[in-house]
């Protein structure tokens, strides 16, 4: 295939693309690098908190390696290794805004979605959806908890509550900075998550209010994400925990049901076009697209997209 057809083919996929999130028929799903203009990748902060613990160490760039050693070592106690953690590096940041050269939170708040999923601890999801004069909610997942008393704050809790253009949710799987238990930070926090998410409504462990099964993913999510494309921006292809989560959430969907998803890179040039080829083959194969952007391009696409809307 040459250049020019990969470029038609690129054009095609942002066409449908662009049609499902004015549809309202795609679920943005925002990893690390969607905030990366506030705050630092992981790599960086796995850095910095090894030269602060003295990391004994190569680092790597894991940054729940570096944690996990913090807590063992240092904090002794992985809730005070969160609330440091959060304190270092939420407690005075600041929320996109005007200034901001690749508003991407705005962007898509401007868009009819009624769900908006994050592994980010961030609200700037959120409170890009109330810049847009929208009335978002938002929840976690909760991995951490042993009874449904344990998080008390979820929007399902009222019975009547279903997300809605009006009032969208933004749904946290990794936690959120308002409530540190809830943070994936460490090397044993991404295990207990995904052995719980693969594990999630296949057993039970504990009932809500009313007699419910306690999930991890409220139904309507569940449902959400095997029916809708989903969008993915600000991952990186070769992060295992992306792989596992992905194949978790859509285990056992019939070929017939699934839907064709994409996934933003914003770092086309840490890859040469080898790699970029058997990454796209690869992905293909979980029917992934692979579109490459700059955080601009990214930008400048979703908000040319937003022309035809109402």
């Amino acid at each position: 295939m040459d250049s020019g057809e990969i470029d038609c083919d690129n054009e095609a996929a942002w066409d449908l693309l662009i049609g499902d999130l004015n549809n309202g028929d795609c679920i943005p799903f925002l990893g690390a690098g969607a905030s990366a203009e506030r705050l630092p990748l992981g790599g960086q902060l796995a850095e910095k908190w090894a030269a602060k613990i003295h990391y004994p160490y190569p680092v790597n760039g894991n940054l729940a390696h570096v944690m996990q050693y913090a807590t063992t070592m240092v904090y002794r106690d992985a809730t005070r290794t969160k609330r440091e953690f959060l304190r270092a590096h939420f407690s005075d940041v600041a929320p996109p805004d005007g200034s901001d050269r690749f508003p991407v939170h705005a962007v898509l708040a401007r868009y009819p979605l009624p769900l908006y999923i994050t592994t980010n601890y961030d609200d700037f999801m959120f409170r890009a959806l109330q810049q847009a004069r929208k009335q978002p909610a938002w929840d976690l997942c909760p991995w951490y908890a042993m009874s449904p008393d344990d998080w008390t704050r979820s929007p399902f809790r009222d019975s009547a509550y279903t997300p809605c253009v009006e009032r969208p949710l933004v749904f946290h799987l990794h936690g959120h900075h308002d409530e540190p238990r809830s943070i994936v930070l460490i090397e044993d926090d991404y295990l207990d998550f995904l052995v719980r998410l693969a594990q999630d409504g296949r057993h039970m462990t504990a009932s809500a209010p009313g007699g419910h099964t306690m999930t991890l993913l409220p139904s309507e999510i569940r449902t959400a994400l095997r029916t809708k494309a989903l969008l993915f921006i600000g991952y990186g292809l070769r992060d295992w925990t992306f792989h596992v989560m992905f194949r978790t959430l859509l285990h056992g969907l019939p070929g017939t049901m699934r839907r064709e998803h994409a996934s933003i890179q914003l770092n086309p040039k840490d890859h040469g076009a080898d790699e970029r080829r058997y990454l796209e083959r690869y992905f293909q194969s979980q029917n992934i697209r692979i579109l490459w952007e700059t955080p601009r391009s990214l930008n400048d696409r979703l908000a040319a997209g937003l022309k035809g809307a109402p």
